[in-house]
């Protein structure tokens, strides 16, 4: 049976790629700009943390939904560069930023649950530093995995827009798709 493509991602695709986009960008500017430079012992940080970490299983939820619409509707054929290397570079970097994201969910959940106590009332406090913790250790490289591909991601996006000009951002955006039989 062959699959339909379409000219644009479906709706809620759409409205998830930027919600999710959003809420990952500011959840790395939270973790780099906020949390990374506040004491453990500021009683602030704890409460930053909680949002920081329902943020988290947020976004896990919106990928999850993401991934489940995505594959089970028509889109678009992959936009090509014009270079086949370019292209496996943009296949790989897609795969990467879903295995990102859930790595550092999942990094972040065992964060979590390595210092549970502090979450209760009256309860531990965090540690002088979550760098003992190798599940922040690794939290922490893959965060910066993270927005050098979400950088990436960004860069590509735009040179398709501006240098290639062939309307890549129609494709991620609302409006009338129109559909062909894959293979024409």
């Amino acid at each position: 049976m062959s699959r339909a493509l379409a000219s644009r991602y479906q709706p809620v695709l759409v409205a998830l790629h930027w919600l999710l986009a959003l809420m990952i960008i500011g959840l790395l500017c939270l973790g780099f700009f906020v949390l990374e430079d506040m004491p453990n012992t500021d009683p602030k940080k704890l409460n930053i943390l909680v949002w920081h970490m329902a943020g988290g299983m947020f976004v896990l939820a919106l990928m999850i939904l993401r991934l489940i619409i995505r594959i089970g509707s028509a889109r678009p054929a992959a936009a090509a560069s014009g270079s086949h290397w370019l292209d496996q570079l943009a296949s790989l970097a897609h795969f990467g930023l879903y295995a990102i994201v859930f790595l550092m969910i999942a990094s972040g959940f065992a964060t979590g649950y390595l210092i549970r106590g502090a979450f209760q009332p009256n309860g531990e406090p965090l540690p002088d530093s979550f760098d003992v913790l190798p599940t922040f250790q690794a939290h922490a490289v893959l965060a910066t995995l993270l927005a050098i591909l979400v950088a990436a991601h960004v860069a590509a996006a735009l040179y398709h827009q501006f240098v290639l000009k062939d309307g890549l951002f129609r494709r991620m955006w609302f409006g009338k798709r129109t559909f062909t039989p894959a293979g024409k």
